[in-house]
């Protein structure tokens, strides 16, 4: 059960955790905590990792929320206490800190932080269901997971375990630390690029520095016709008996290579402006609910642009991809030697085994 914030006489210090929820400018907030460390510590806000802990490009926090997944007290109370040590504000940051909506497992770090004099406040940033899925799915096949299911599989899998019901996700989250600790932030593409970082600094309370935060986009992911290309290849290869961390950077060198024609915005899209809408209308209580319980009734989402091309499906678009590569390496390979039958085949058959 949550409980309200404290008040006292006394200002309290605040740990805000970042929280995620994945695949929403996570990695372009951490690298900007990350690179600019020692500007706000001069701010009054400490952002530090742990010296024992060796993740990467994880923020500071994945560790620990590891530890409270594992529900170990006092490993937790002892890695927290690190951070909590010089009792002045702090950030963690981590998308791993998310699972923790789940069976009241935030309750004990609550708990913990409020032992130490800490006030605890979450942030958490949304992106539209249809757009979040897109880029959920492209993670799923360009990361180091074993996922080589269709998209489809993914988006019911999405669907039967609630991730895009996003008014019961905050929900779990309020019951835990309580509506007023929470900060909801919209993330929507007509947006600055720096909209991310700059909402963060003000829920922490930090005046934005003189000129351009000089923020890059981080892990932009490549369009979708590539991402499914990929995801055949990726089956392929690991039915070949490689692991997905060694497919991963394979992976990434074929899609560094796309042609200019899956550029366009439509080639980023994997979704039909018809079952974009229908997924839309399925989120659309949820959505007016977060609105209302979080957000005063502001306004969640830009609604969808309409399309500006003509809707290709992802699998054709995808085995035209697959059809220039194989081309273009058979006709690399026809000055030596000749072409790589089997290889021909591998990629081939990679694509028509889905269909």
């Amino acid at each position: 059960m949550a409980r309200p914030v404290q008040t006292t006489g006394a200002v309290m210090p605040v740990v805000t955790f970042h929280i995620g929820m994945p695949k929403c400018a996570t990695t372009t907030i951490q690298s900007f905590l990350e690179a600019r460390a020692d500007w706000l510590a001069a701010q009054g806000q400490i952002y530090e990792r742990h010296p024992e802990d060796r993740t990467r490009n994880q923020g500071n926090a994945a560790q620990l929320a590891a530890i409270c997944m594992a529900q170990d007290a006092a490993r937790m109370e002892a890695h927290l206490g690190y951070f909590l040590r010089t009792g002045r504000d702090v950030v963690l940051s981590s998308e791993v800190l998310f699972d923790l909506w789940r069976d009241e497992k935030f309750m004990p770090l609550r708990d913990a932080v409020e032992r130490m004099g800490y006030e605890p406040r979450v942030v958490v940033y949304l992106k539209r269901q249809d757009l979040w899925i897109e880029s959920d799915f492209k993670q799923h096949v360009k990361g180091r997971s074993d996922w080589v299911g269709s998209f489809e599989d993914l988006l019911e899998r999405r669907w039967s375990r609630g991730t895009l019901d996003y008014h019961r996700l905050l929900s779990a989250w309020a019951a835990q630390v309580g509506r007023a600790a929470m900060r909801i932030v919209p993330l929507n593409p007509s947006q600055p690029q720096d909209f991310a970082v700059s909402r963060l600094l003000e829920v922490i309370g930090v005046a934005l520095p003189d000129g351009p935060l000089g923020i890059a986009q981080q892990n932009v992911s490549p369009p979708a016709a590539m991402i499914e290309a990929a995801r055949h290849i990726k089956a392929a290869l690991m039915a070949q008996g490689m692991r997905a961390p060694d497919v991963a950077p394979l992976l990434a060198r074929f899609m560094a290579r796309g042609p200019e024609w899956a550029q366009t915005r439509a080639a980023q899209e994997i979704l039909s402006p018809e079952a974009r809408r229908d997924l839309l209308a399925r989120c659309a209580a949820s959505n007016a609910a977060l609105a209302r319980d979080f957000l005063g009734g502001q306004a969640l989402f830009d609604a969808p642009e309409d399309p500006d091309e003509a809707w290709v499906p992802l699998a054709e678009r995808a085995e035209a991809i697959l059809s220039t590569h194989v081309a273009q390496e058979m006709r690399g390979a026809l000055p030596e030697t000749k072409p790589d039958g089997a290889r021909v085949r591998r990629w081939l058959g990679a694509r028509w085994r889905k269909t």
